[in-house]
């Protein structure tokens, strides 16, 4: 993937208040960003925000973390959460 497409992830990753701070992020790494998913420190939140972005990444490959469950993210997500998913869905890319 491309330096661009890494920025790009991470700007997106960066709208989900539980993950500013998340190993994986910043610089984009879609690999640590999955470790720390599996690990116990992410609440299920953040795990469900990881997810989204890891599927976003890559929506083919089978993560260490469990796949995305939208319904399920969407019920757990606070408001914060929910706009920054609403702002991919709504002009949504993949890198």
């Amino acid at each position: 993937m491309t330096d661009d497409s890494r920025s790009r992830m991470t700007a997106l990753a960066v709208t989900f208040p539980t993950l500013e701070a998340a190993p994986g992020v910043d610089p984009w790494d879609p690999a640590a960003l999955d470790t720390w998913a599996t690990g116990g420190n992410p609440g299920s939140g953040a795990r469900h925000a990881a997810h989204f972005l890891l599927s976003v990444w890559d929506p083919q490959r089978r993560w260490k973390s469990r796949g995305l469950h939208l319904h399920a993210a969407l019920q757990t997500w606070d408001a914060a959460h929910r706009r920054a998913w609403q702002a991919w869905a709504a002009a949504p890319w993949w890198p």
